[in-house]
């Protein structure tokens, strides 16, 4: 697959890319698929072959797993310029863990598993990468895991809006929810009427406003107290 320049320029921004000299990155991208997908449209489920890992160029992507009840658990949303589904090459089992779905009209490369294991075994910067990657996703499970299994519903909703303000780096306390409310719930592990009426508390205490997925911090302190 010829590269096209843009995208060459977004995968070198990569960390599990940029060490890779030319001649990798193009051994790389020959056993790599662009893809293009519709909002719903799945890209693996759990218990298939986990044989490649996937790179997003624009869109967003859901990871979950269905409990034995049918409920939908949602693990993370990813978004564009990042990368799901590594840590698989990595794992014993042969089979994807989770599924994954497009949550919107998306683009990204399927990436073979096989080819980036070969390169990994030439490259130790790139093994190093790898691994860097890992830990903080281990680091974020094992906080998140803290956060669900200790904390209330409240705090948990309080959290995950101070982090998406500090995420979107915003100037102005304003920040725009990344996915509608019946995901946020799922991925914190709460009902999407609890979300609701913990945000609708929140409006009603003059801490913060909601327009659409727009939400506007009016006041931090008391946010970060709230709990």
């Amino acid at each position: 697959m010829v590269l096209h320049r843009v995208h060459h320029q977004i995968l070198r921004s990569h960390h599990l890319f940029e060490p890779l000299n030319e001649e990798q990155l193009d051994e790389l991208m020959s056993t790599s698929h662009l893809l293009s997908i519709d909002k719903g449209e799945p890209l693996f489920r759990q218990g298939e072959p986990a044989d490649s890992f996937y790179f997003i160029i624009a869109g967003a992507v859901k990871i979950y797993r269905l409990t034995p009840d049918g409920q939908e658990k949602v693990f993370e949303v990813i978004s564009d310029r990042q990368t799901f589904a590594e840590a698989m090459m990595l794992m014993d089992t042969p089979n994807y863990v989770a599924s994954a779905e497009a949550i919107c009209p998306t683009q990204l490369y399927r990436i073979s598993n096989s080819t980036y294991m070969h390169l990994l075994q030439s490259n130790s910067r790139l093994t190093f990468a790898l691994l860097g990657k890992l830990c903080v996703r281990l680091h974020q499970r094992v906080n998140e895991i803290e956060t669900l299994s200790l904390k209330n519903a409240t705090h948990r909703v309080v959290r995950y809006l101070l982090t998406q303000l500090v995420r979107q780096q915003t100037v102005d306390s304003q920040f725009e929810l990344p996915m509608a409310k019946q995901l946020i719930a799922g991925h914190l592990s709460i009902q999407p009427e609890t979300f609701s009426r913990i945000i609708r508390r929140l409006i009603d205490e003059n801490i913060i406003t909601q327009d659409g997925r727009q939400i506007a911090i009016l006041d931090r302190l008391r946010l970060e107290q709230f709990e």
